[in-house]
């Protein structure tokens, strides 16, 4: 039965994902400063999957994260009080939390290390997925004040 309502659910969501990625790739074809931050931030992402460890790859990640946050601080224009603002300020937060575990991992026994990782890994993992659909996110916004659907 699982499988059965699995592909249903496939083929109602895939021409809507279809749909909304062509939307989105003619907001981003659309603006250059969206494609420079996505490039940006692919290439980031990129270098994260050549790390040859675990934890290279969640410092790796946490420094993207920390770079996207200054680009929306520095695009407030110094508003402290905005919801980027305080959203950026946040993901600053959290990338020196992940990197502060890491640091204090590396004086844990090996057994220890394993079992810890996992977690520090989901939080990093949840961190840069908020960041990516954030910016994703930004992307539709223009549209949909445009009155698009």
């Amino acid at each position: 039965m699982a499988k059965k309502s699995t592909g249903v659910a496939l083929a109602v969501a895939w021409p809507l994902a279809k749909k909304v990625a062509t939307q989105v790739s003619v907001i981003v074809a659309n603006n250059p400063e969206i494609q420079k931050r996505l490039e940006g931030l692919g290439k980031k992402f990129a270098d994260v999957q050549k790390a040859r460890t675990p934890e290279a790859k969640i410092a790796r990640a946490m420094e993207s994260v920390r770079e996207q946050a200054e680009i929306v601080l520095r695009s407030e224009s110094g508003d402290a009080e905005s919801v980027a603002s305080l959203q950026a300020a946040g993901w600053k937060q959290r990338a020196d939390q992940v990197e502060r575990a890491l640091r204090i991992l590396q004086h844990q026994p090996r057994k220890k290390q394993k079992a810890q990782l996992q977690r520090i890994e989901a939080m990093a993992d949840s961190l840069v997925a908020e960041v990516l659909t954030s910016l994703i996110d930004e992307v539709e916004a223009p549209r949909d004040q445009l009155g698009g659907t």
